[in-house]
């Protein structure tokens, strides 16, 4: 393959060389031509069938497992999404959440760190701020 590659890239660049500003072009077709003979040469092995066997096989997985965690990640993530555009929710600011009230510490796509009044800290799944009700405390101003 290295050797065919090394053939058809140079017989394209002389024929194109003499244009300016054709090397592009040239190794645009070496690697069209590079593909097809790929291509080719797996159809040729019967390998194709097996690499096109495989692929269904890992969709299939990879479908099973992202509507497994849909519910838990794909929600949160979402959540999150909006909650960056949110202008009342941010760090620092108070929230009560559950009957628990604190700070907000640190935000991800997926949960919400929250230090509560006694020091301890609290991770909220994002999609808890778009089911369940909650306080935003205003804020104090210090003179």
């Amino acid at each position: 393959m290295f050797i065919f590659r090394a053939v058809v890239g140079t017989v394209l660049k002389r024929k194109f060389g003499r244009l300016a500003g054709l090397s592009l072009l040239a190794n645009a077709l070496t690697s069209i031509l590079i593909a097809g003979a790929v291509i080719y040469f797996l159809y040729v092995w019967e390998a194709i069938q097996t690499i096109l066997e495989f692929l269904i096989a890992f969709s299939a997985i990879t479908a099973v497992i992202l509507f497994a965690v849909k519910d838990i990640w794909l929600e949160n993530v979402l959540a999150g999404l909006s909650m960056i555009g949110e202008k009342n929710i941010k760090i620092g600011t108070e929230v009560e959440i559950k009957g628990k009230t604190g700070s907000i510490t640190e935000m991800t796509l997926t949960v919400t760190k929250i230090k509560t009044k006694d020091g301890g800290t609290m991770i909220v799944p994002n999609r808890m701020f778009r089911q369940d009700a909650f306080v935003i405390k205003p804020t104090r101003k210090t003179s």
